[in-house]
């Protein structure tokens, strides 16, 4: 399965969302290699310091510039039972092409002033990457959230995710979280990490759940679930 995060706004949460999806992904088993093509290189540092660490399992990963995405996608795309792509934010001919050959796109939206905008101008490229790519299905999970969302911007949403037909939105909500920093830094998904806040955890899983309602071939995550304990969330699609 090939799984592209990608949004029109820096600091949204993109590579969090990139990285400890490729680490649910790996946690059940799966080969999954990590393609960073933000001039950042945030996803590949994260996958270095994994390595430095001897974090299990590891996560192959590379750092291009998105020009060169569709060879390197060609070359390891066979090899792998998942590729995960984290995009430059802007608008760019690789971002674009990283769209066209996935499977799936998530989409992080950030409630505030402007992003019902934003997530047009996505739904906009997503639109134009399915004339070459018809099946492509998007993702759109609400992120960094700190108390009550607010209820006119989430349902303006909402709204507007309904009436597409490729996308759907999330049933869980990505929130601002120390933990998932800490993580990070250490070269960790949430769920690896000793003193992660449970709510993460599960709103991690959540947002990996979605996607396998849309593609049964992923294995479920006994792994991951010992994290959750008894009466852990089961996102759904709102």
């Amino acid at each position: 399965m090939i799984v592209t995060v990608a949004s029109n706004r820096k600091q949204v949460g993109k590579t969090t969302i990139a990285v400890n999806n490729a680490a649910i992904r790996a946690l059940a088993g799966r080969s999954v290699y990590l393609i960073d093509i933000d001039p950042n290189k945030s996803s590949y540092d994260w996958t270095l310091k994994r390595q430095s660490f001897n974090v299990q399992p590891p996560i192959p990963a590379c750092s291009i510039s998105g020009k060169y995405l569709k060879d390197t996608f060609d070359k390891v795309s066979s090899n792998y039972n998942d590729v995960v792509i984290d995009t430059d934010w802007r608008d760019s001919k690789g971002s674009q092409m990283a769209l066209e050959v996935s499977d799936m796109v998530i989409v992080p939206v950030e409630p505030g002033p402007g992003s019902l905008a934003c997530l047009k101008k996505m739904a906009k490229r997503i639109h134009a990457a399915r004339a070459n790519n018809p099946a492509l299905w998007a993702i759109v999970v609400l992120v960094r959230a700190r108390g009550a969302l607010p209820i006119a911007e989430f349902d303006a949403i909402r709204n507007f995710v309904g009436k597409e037909s490729s996308m759907a939105l999330a049933g869980t909500v990505i929130r601002d979280d120390k933990s998932l920093q800490k993580a990070f830094d250490d070269g960790l998904a949430v769920f690896e990490y000793k003193t992660a806040d449970r709510r993460s955890v599960v709103e991690m899983y959540d947002l990996y759940r979605a996607q396998r309602r849309k593609s049964a071939a992923l294995p479920s995550l006994s792994r991951v679930q010992k994290h959750l304990g008894k009466g852990a969330s089961c996102g759904e699609f709102i």
